[in-house]
């Protein structure tokens, strides 16, 4: 078989992960714990100041069409009705296969007791899938390229989350994508080439002050379920040295063993790497994953900037 072939083979292979009911469509985020707001809206605002924030993730590097996920983040309190307003960009890639998203996030916050909060979120918003099979090369023609060479569906959707947070612990449940859109071919026919699969993801954390301002260890685990696909659970720790420096190790059962970094430029900015090493079937043929994250605290109308902030 020759080269042709098998990047054609390994094309169908990234589509069926894509577009099947039984696969994982929402992208992966190593450092999630950066940025919970990516998967849960109940977080917005949370963190009592106007923030922004991005990342890029090159997935199983060295193999062709890996997947590159791109995202930008922003939100802010609004502390006179006491909820939290977000916003959230997603560009996710896989060879042929375009996703964008576009969702807006509400969340309302409750004081339960003194530093102790439970926030209850909404988000809504859509997504833009573009399929293009038609610059794939091939030895012979194949009828499905030239039938379905090239499908554009636009999927609203909406989502919820619940956020419950004090100064050294947090927990919180999520479904990002509710309905379950059905993807058709291009002439909207009643033939459903995938679905929009619900993602159910459960997070927590606690972190450990073992020297105030000198060192302290935040552990966390992320559990993740997806309908028709086998669940994947990891868990994290990570060392806090003088507020500023972050070092830290993930396992996600099965599938990677993660080294991330966090650094605290000063009081607003904060910049994250982290690197996966494939523990799954992919090992033999990836050279792993990178991941790259930057973040921006700023004040308006009275907000105070609060440094550090764990969660």
């Amino acid at each position: 078989m020759n080269t042709r072939k098998l990047k054609y083979g390994f094309i169908v292979l990234l589509l069926m992960f894509s577009f099947s009911g039984f696969s994982q469509q929402d992208p992966l985020f190593t450092q999630y714990m950066n940025n919970p707001g990516l998967i849960n809206p109940a977080y917005a605002g949370s963190k009592g100041m106007t923030n922004i924030s991005g990342s890029f993730r090159k997935q199983w590097v060295s193999m062709d069409w890996s997947p590159m996920t791109t995202t930008l983040w922003a939100s802010t309190p609004y502390n006179k009705y006491d909820v939290g307003l977000g916003l959230t960009f997603l560009n996710d890639q896989i060879g042929p296969v375009n996703q964008t998203g576009l969702y807006f996030d509400y969340a309302k916050y409750f004081t339960l007791a003194k530093n102790r909060t439970l926030s209850l979120g909404l988000k809504a918003g859509f997504n833009y899938m573009d399929v293009n099979l038609l610059n794939l090369t091939i030895n012979e023609p194949d009828p499905l390229l030239a039938l379905n060479g090239r499908n554009k569906s636009f999927l609203p959707n909406f989502g919820v989350g619940a956020y419950y947070f004090t100064n050294s612990f947090y927990v919180g449940l999520s479904i990002p994508k509710i309905i379950r859109n059905a993807i058709r071919d291009r002439d909207n026919t009643l033939e459903v080439l995938g679905r929009e699969e619900q993602h159910y993801y459960l997070t927590a954390g606690y972190l450990f002050t073992i020297k105030e301002s000198v060192f302290s260890m935040k552990t966390s685990t992320m559990t993740r379920i997806v309908n028709g696909s086998p669940g994947s659970f990891e868990i994290s720790a990570t060392g806090i040295i003088y507020d500023r420096v972050w070092l830290g190790l993930t396992y996600r059962f099965a599938h990677a063993i993660t080294a991330h970094a966090r650094f605290q430029i000063d009081d607003q900015i904060q910049l994250g790497y982290s690197y996966d090493l494939n523990n799954s079937r992919l090992k033999y043929r990836s050279s792993g994953s990178h991941e790259i994250f930057l973040s921006y605290d700023f004040s308006i109308k009275g907000q105070r900037i609060l440094s550090p902030r764990y969660f």
